[in-house]
C-alpha cells in the first residue's frame, strides 16, 4: 500500500481532493502532524489542539485516546471527513461551529452558525450572579456570602445556593436574562439554582432554538421560559413590574468601528450579538435605564462588559440615579468583566 506523506496532506486540504483516498490513508499521528501544519500555516495558534479535536470528532473518541493509538490507519471515509473539517477550520470557521458544541460551566452546549459562541470569560457572569443572590439572601439571614469580587467557591456556598431566601421557604430567585444567545448563562444558573425561575430573551429565533435545545439537554427546560424580543420588550406581560430579583445580560459591547479588527473567527459570528454601537455601550445603556422598573428594591443588575469599559459603565450606573455604586468583578485573567449594582430602595 502506498503511504500518504506528510507534505501531501496540506495540498489535499487546499485542493479539496480525495483522489488518493482509495490507495492510501495516513495513520492517526501522521494525520495530526499534517493537520497541524495546515492550521499553523493559516495562522491558528491552537493548531495542534484543533487538529486533535477535529480528528477525535471524526473517530468518535475522546481526544486523549488519540495518543493511545498513534499508528491506527484511518479508513478512507474517516480521512475524507477529516480533510473536509480541516478545510473549514483553515478558512477560520470557529471550531465550535464545526464541532457543533462548546463546553461552558462544565456543561456541553450545542452551538451553530448564527449563534454567539460561549466564551470562558462569560463564566464570570455566572459566578457574579450566584454571588449576588447570596448577598441578597444575606440581607435576610446571617451573612453567608463572600465579598462580591471574590472568586472563591466552597461546599458551604454551594449548599447555600440551594437554600430558600429569608422566610420564603422553598423560594428561589426570579431571574431575567437578556441576550441569552445559546442559553449558556441561563442553563448554568438553572443547574446551580434548582428553585430559580428564569425568563431568557433574545431577538434571534435561531438562537432561541439552540437555547431551548440546551435547556432540554440538561433537564432544566421546565424552569426556563424563552421569549423572543428586544430586551425587556420580550418579557412584557410575562413578569409584573418590580418582581425580578436579578437581571443578567451579556449584551453586545464591541464598538462598531472595532468589529473589522477582530479575529477572523469572530467575523463568522452574528453581528447583532457583537455590535454595541459607536461606543460599545448602546445596549448596556438601555438596560441600565430600563432595569429599575423590573427589579424589586435591592435586586441586582449584572452586565458583562469589555475589558476597557468598567469606568464608563460605572458612570452610566451613577448617572441613572437609581442604583447603588457599581462594583466590578474580574475574570480569571484579571480583566474587568462584570459590573454589578443593586437597585436602591431596600
Amino acid at each position: 500500500m502506498i503511504r500518504l506523506r506528510l507534505p501531501e496532506i496540506p495540498a489535499l486540504v487546499r485542493r479539496g481532493s480525495l483522489s488518493l483516498l482509495a490507495r492510501s490513508c495516513p495513520d492517526v499521528e501522521a494525520c495530526l502532524r499534517g493537520g497541524t501544519l495546515v492550521l499553523e500555516q493559516a495562522g491558528i495558534e491552537t493548531a495542534r489542539l484543533d487538529a486533535e479535536c477535529l480528528l477525535a470528532a471524526v473517530l468518535g473518541c475522546p481526544r486523549w485516546r488519540l495518543g493511545l493509538e498513534p499508528h491506527r490507519r484511518l479508513l478512507p471515509e474517516e480521512f475524507g471527513r477529516t480533510l473536509r473539517l480541516l478545510q473549514r477550520r483553515e478558512q477560520r470557521e470557529p471550531l465550535a461551529y464545526i464541532l457543533g458544541t462548546r463546553e461552558f460551566w462544565s456543561l456541553p452546549l450545542a452551538v451553530s452558525p448564527g449563534v454567539l459562541v460561549p466564551r470562558p470569560e462569560t463564566e464570570t457572569l455566572v459566578e457574579a450572579t450566584l454571588a449576588a443572590w447570596e448577598e441578597m439572601r444575606a440581607t435576610s439571614r446571617e451573612p453567608c456570602a463572600p465579598p462580591f469580587g471574590s472568586n472563591t467557591r466552597s461546599p458551604e456556598l454551594d449548599a447555600a445556593r440551594h437554600a430558600p431566601c429569608g422566610g420564603n421557604r422553598g423560594a428561589g430567585p426570579t431571574i431575567v436574562e437578556l441576550c441569552t444567545g445559546s442559553g449558556a448563562v441561563a442553563v448554568a444558573l438553572a443547574t446551580e439554582l434548582p428553585a430559580a425561575r428564569i425568563l431568557a430573551a433574545d431577538v434571534s429565533w435561531r438562537a432561541l432554538r439552540v437555547a431551548r435545545a440546551n435547556a432540554e439537554r440538561h433537564g432544566v427546560a421546565d424552569r426556563i421560559t424563552f421569549r423572543r424580543g428586544d430586551l425587556f420588550r420580550a418579557v412584557d406581560g410575562r413578569l409584573p413590574d418590580n418582581r425580578a430579583d436579578l437581571v443578567v445580560a451579556n449584551p453586545p459591547y464591541i464598538p462598531t468601528g472595532d468589529l473589522v479588527t477582530l479575529m477572523p473567527e469572530v467575523q463568522w459570528e452574528p453581528r447583532v450579538a457583537l455590535d454595541g454601537g459607536a461606543d460599545g455601550l448602546r445596549v448596556a445603556r438601555e438596560i441600565i435605564e430600563a432595569s429599575p422598573a423590573r427589579l424589586r428594591p435591592g435586586g441586582f443588575l449584572l452586565l458583562e462588559i469589555g475589558a476597557e469599559q468598567a469606568e464608563a459603565v460605572q458612570g452610566l450606573v451613577a448617572a441613572a440615579g437609581r442604583w447603588e455604586p457599581a462594583r466590578v468583578r474580574c475574570d480569571l485573567a484579571g480583566r474587568p468583566r462584570v459590573v454589578a449594582t443593586r437597585r436602591r430602595g431596600m
